[in-house]
């Protein structure tokens, strides 16, 4: 653990969820393996549609629509539609197939890896503060095993731009009804996490449990492991 600021006790925490509650990167990699395949396997319009094929289809939805960049869910959603759509599919067909394989993905990429150890973590926390994920992806909380934790969850999308942007941030602080300065952010990402916190206020506990090199924008508090914040906190 590695100090940056003088530290002072904090009232409530945010917590980010990719990456760091989880490693969301192998979730992620069997999800995006399972949609290519499924799409092939169950759709004759998409039968001819590899990996690449289906990055090239969003690329043109968000250069149509350059605001789902802040909808993770929205944008997977139109890259199906627009999928089947090239493939032949009518467009109310294509959106209704579309919305039944996100939902199916939604669970695949929920189903992530949380140790033993994590949840006892956030168990205890929770006992103690207030917790609030903010999160710029997707996941369900609830397959996930994690909604008990958090008394509240803000998802980037519906209107809601992803951090460092200040929207999920000020969800959560108002939430809270706590000055900024009382509230911990937890999460891995230098610029998301570290710069859209401290941008709007917030303390910060960084993450780095890759040991990534110090980043423009200092923390309040390094850590390496998760598990170091029962010492900090508890």
């Amino acid at each position: 653990m590695r100090f940056y600021r003088r530290w002072q006790p904090v009232q409530a925490i945010t917590f980010d969820l990719d990456d760091t509650l989880y490693d969301n990167g192998p979730t992620m990699m069997r999800a995006e393996a399972w949609l290519v395949e499924h799409m092939r396997s169950q759709y004759l319009e998409t039968a001819m549609l590899d990996a690449e094929r289906w990055r090239d289809i969003k690329r043109s939805v968000l250069a149509r629509e350059p605001e789902l960049v802040h909808d993770v869910s929205l944008c997977r959603r139109r890259q199906l539609q627009a999928g089947l759509e090239l493939g032949g599919m009518a467009a109310e067909a294509a959106q209704r197939e579309a919305q039944k394989v996100f939902t199916l993905f939604t669970a695949l990429r929920s189903e992530v890896e949380v140790t033993e150890e994590t949840h006892v973590l956030l168990s205890r926390l929770a006992e103690r503060y207030p917790l609030v994920a903010v999160t710029n992806g997707n996941l369900d909380m609830e397959w996930a095993g994690l909604a008990g934790y958090f008394r509240y969850v803000h998802k980037a999308g519906d209107g809601r731009r992803m951090k460092p942007h200040p929207d999920l941030f000020a969800l959560a602080l108002g939430d809270l009804g706590l000055p900024a300065s009382q509230v911990l952010h937890v999460g891995d990402h230098p610029v998301t996490d570290l710069l859209g916190a401290r941008r709007h206020g917030l303390r910060t506990a960084w993450l780095n449990d890759r040991g990534l090199p110090r980043p423009a924008q200092l923390p309040d508090v390094e850590i390496a492991h998760l598990s170091e914040l029962a010492n900090l906190l508890l």
